[in-house]
C-alpha cells in the first residue's frame, strides 16, 4: 500500500525499476501534514458524495466511530489500488490525501501495476475532536502488500514490499455542506 512511507518508497524503487525512474508521489497519509491545531474549518469541497459510512450527522466522533470510517476508508482505499480506478477516491479523501493517491494510482497503471494490499485495524487513540475535525493516531498492519504486473499478471520484486505493521496520525475533516466526512491530511482543503 503506499499510504506508509516505507511503501511510498518502494513504489518509487519499484517504479524506477520499471524503466521510468520517476518517483510517486509521497502519500499524504505517510507524513502527516499540519498539526492538531491546525485550522478546523477545513472542509473539503467538490460534489457530494455517494451515500456512504462517512455521511453523518455533525458533532464528535468517538473511538467506534473513527474505527468504522477507517476501515471502510481503508477497505475503499485497497479496492482502488487493486482496480487501478482513483475515479471513487473523492468520496471519501480530499485535499492532498486525494491527489496524492489518484497521482500514485496513475503512476502505477502507466507502468502497468497495480498494489494490492490488505489492512487490518489494531487500534486508535483520540488526539483531538472537534465537530469539524478529529485526530487520531492509528496502529494497524497490513496482511498483504504486493505489486502485480497487469500485462502478465505476475507479482513483480518477489512480492516486495510484503506485510508490515505501520502507524500513522490520521485526520478527518468534516464537510457541513454535504454532512460527510473525509480523510484529509490536516492542510487546508479548498
Amino acid at each position: 500500500m503506499i499510504r506508509a512511507a516505507a511503501g511510498a518508497l518502494a513504489a518509487g524503487a519499484l517504479l524506477g525499476g520499471c524503466g521510468g525512474g520517476d518517483q510517486p508521489p509521497s502519500s499524504p497519509a505517510a507524513v502527516a501534514s499540519g498539526s492538531p491545531s491546525a485550522s478546523a474549518s477545513a472542509s473539503p469541497s467538490g460534489p457530494a458524495p455517494t451515500p456512504g459510512i462517512n455521511t453523518r450527522p455533525p458533532g464528535e466522533l468517538d473511538a467506534a466511530a473513527c474505527r468504522a470510517l477507517i476501515v471502510d476508508f481503508d477497505q475503499r482505499l485497497s479496492q482502488a489500488y487493486a482496480a487501478g480506478d482513483p475515479s471513487r477516491l473523492g468520496d471519501f479523501l480530499a485535499g492532498v490525501e486525494l491527489s496524492g493517491h489518484e497521482a500514485t494510482i496513475r503512476q502505477l497503471n502507466a507502468k502497468h501495476l497495480r498494489n494490492i494490499f490488505h489492512v487490518v485495524f489494531d487500534s486508535l487513540s483520540i488526539i483531538s475532536n472537534t465537530p469539524q475535525r478529529v485526530v487520531f493516531n492509528l496502529a494497524d498492519h497490513t496482511t498483504d502488500n504486493h505489486f502485480v504486473d497487469t500485462i502478465t499478471n505476475q507479482v513483480v520484486n518477489q512480492g516486495f514490499p510484503g506485510p508490515a505493521t505501520q502507524s500513522f496520525q490520521i485526520f478527518f475533516d468534516y464537510n457541513p455542506q454535504n454532512q460527510t466526512w473525509y480523510w484529509t491530511s490536516g492542510t487546508q482543503n479548498k
